[in-house]
């Protein structure tokens, strides 16, 4: 077998075997459990030696090691023409002001566990709304993310830096946005290079935080949400060995991986496409169990990760903050993507 099928032999089974775990990556835990103090474990929590534990480590280091050299062994693919650019970042400001909308209306920041109250709550919902308006508008987008940097500032002093963090990603569609606008534009030919990097980077870093805030270290809440819908699909199969505690610890490290891959800029594409089929996983879930506000819900939450897929989909990595940088001889160009 050549090496090119081999790669796509690889590229196959290590995604078919993510998907095992799509259901409870993709959704968004915290968005439809009750508050947090009135959830407990079934389960002892795992030891760093449980076998589990262990087995997992290793996985998720060959992952990362086989996503590194697999990076260099893809092809490069053109880079889009300048008119294609503004249409996809025209998505990206149309999915982002559309759930910032729809947030603002439900009375919530970013998400339905981050509830606004009264007094300064009111002002971030009004801000979050007039942002919403102008990404979607089209309309001084400089200055939109300008506004949106102060919401996510905002968000992490009255909710805590978890939750900011979290949304990391919301911070990074405002850098790659305000790059690829930046005044003035003498300045923008050297930044713009630096934008979809910017939104890979944190994007990635809100993926590993979610999978260790809601899954890693705080199990009971990936448990509760897998056992009130019934997720475990594998428990459903047979394998009752294969408790929700396991299936929620396997869906954390696999989130994890994700998101540290994504950081690392290799395989951004691959590595995008399994994401993104575990949102597309989570909301079939809920459309065929009838849970449709929640599938709604899921829907407007996702779309600023939606349109931050297709982003990475047709631009790749970025031309920037690589770690295969650390060894390429190939100086960067800055007037390019990757």
């Amino acid at each position: 077998m050549g090496w090119p099928n081999q790669k796509l032999f690889i590229a196959f089974w290590l995604t078919i075997g993510c998907f095992l775990f799509s259901s409870t990556s993709g959704a968004h835990v915290k968005w439809f459990l009750p508050v947090e103090g009135e959830i407990i474990s079934a389960f002892t929590p795992y030891g760093l030696l449980d076998t589990p534990v262990l087995i997992w480590c290793v996985v998720a280091v060959l992952m990362i090691v086989l996503s590194i050299v697999l990076d260099s062994k893809l092809p490069i693919l053109p880079l889009l023409e300048n008119v294609r650019q503004e249409y996809l970042m025209y998505l990206l400001k149309l999915c982002t002001g559309l759930s910032l909308l729809m947030s603002a209306y439900s009375g919530v920041i970013f998400a339905p566990h981050l509830q606004a109250s009264a007094g300064l709550g009111d002002f971030l919902i009004l801000l979050e709304a007039v942002i919403g308006l102008l990404f979607i508008a089209n309309f001084h987008i400089f200055a939109a993310t300008i506004l949106l940097l102060i919401l996510f500032i905002s968000v992490m002093f009255v909710y805590g830096v978890v939750p900011a963090l979290e949304y990391l990603n919301i911070l990074g569609i405002a850098c790659c946005l305000q790059l690829f606008h930046f005044h003035p534009v003498k300045l923008r030919t050297q930044l713009k290079a630096y934008s979809i990097a910017s939104l890979r980077v944190l994007t990635g870093i809100a993926v590993i935080t979610l999978g260790f805030s809601e899954k890693l270290l705080n199990p009971e809440l990936g448990e509760f949400f897998v056992s009130a819908y019934q997720w475990n699909f594998m428990a459903n199969l047979g394998m009752e060995s294969f408790t929700d505690q396991l299936f929620v610890f396997s869906a954390g490290v696999m989130e994890v991986v994700f998101g540290i891959i994504l950081v690392l800029g290799t395989t951004t594409r691959i590595n995008i496409l399994v994401v993104s089929g575990f949102m597309l996983a989570s909301n079939i879930t809920f459309f065929a169990s009838r849970e449709y506000s929640e599938a709604l819900t899921e829907i407007f939450g996702h779309l600023p990760i939606i349109a931050t897929a297709m982003i990475l989909i047709f631009f790749g990595s970025g031309n920037k903050l690589k770690i295969t940088e650390l060894w390429s001889r190939k100086a960067a160009d800055l007037s390019k993507f990757e």
